[in-house]
């Protein structure tokens, strides 16, 4: 049912955000209480996310989501950034965090482990994400690929580099 909801959420949504220069990254539903509908979204341009961009996001949201009525219940509506240390979720953020570490969980093994921390190398234009195993505390220089729909999880680990580039608007 939330699946169904998120997605439905989604297909009305992506077109005007995209309008206006955002991204829907993520759709969360919680029942509790009245029910939240909270929407993960960043900027086009890769600068970081305001909360203006949030508000005016949330106005676009609420009056097309309102129109639509496809949520029957009451609900609040959260808009929020995906944060500093935020999940990959799709095939371009691999390549846009290039250099940053991450924590990957695999849905098979690769070397034995399913969940790996490493430093992102990029991505292959088939389908394929670049990275190198993390071990006391450096990547190792052999280069791991695996298919992009073996990773069933990934989140960037929140490093000073990863500070710093957000920082200075380098991410």
């Amino acid at each position: 049912m939330n699946s169904v909801l998120s997605e439905q959420i989604a297909e009305i949504l992506n077109p005007i955000l995209d309008a206006e220069g955002y991204e829907l990254v993520e759709i969360n539903l919680s029942q509790m209480g009245n029910g939240i509908v909270q929407l993960v979204a960043e900027r086009l341009d890769t600068k970081n996310i305001t909360i203006d961009d949030c508000v005016k996001i949330t106005k676009l949201a609420a009056v097309r989501l309102d129109i639509e009525d496809i949520i029957k219940h009451a609900y609040n509506l959260e808009v929020t950034s995906p944060g500093i240390d935020r999940k990959l979720k799709k095939f371009s953020h691999f390549m846009h965090y290039k250099g940053f570490d991450a924590n990957i969980e695999l849905r098979s093994p690769v070397d034995g482990r399913t969940k790996i921390k490493c430093q992102l190398g990029g991505v292959s234009g088939d389908e394929t994400i670049k990275f190198r195993m993390i071990e006391n505390g450096e990547p190792k220089k052999e280069e791991v690929i695996v298919d992009f729909s073996n990773i069933r999880r990934a989140k960037l680990i929140l490093t000073d580099k990863l500070i710093n580039a957000s920082q200075n608007n380098q991410i």
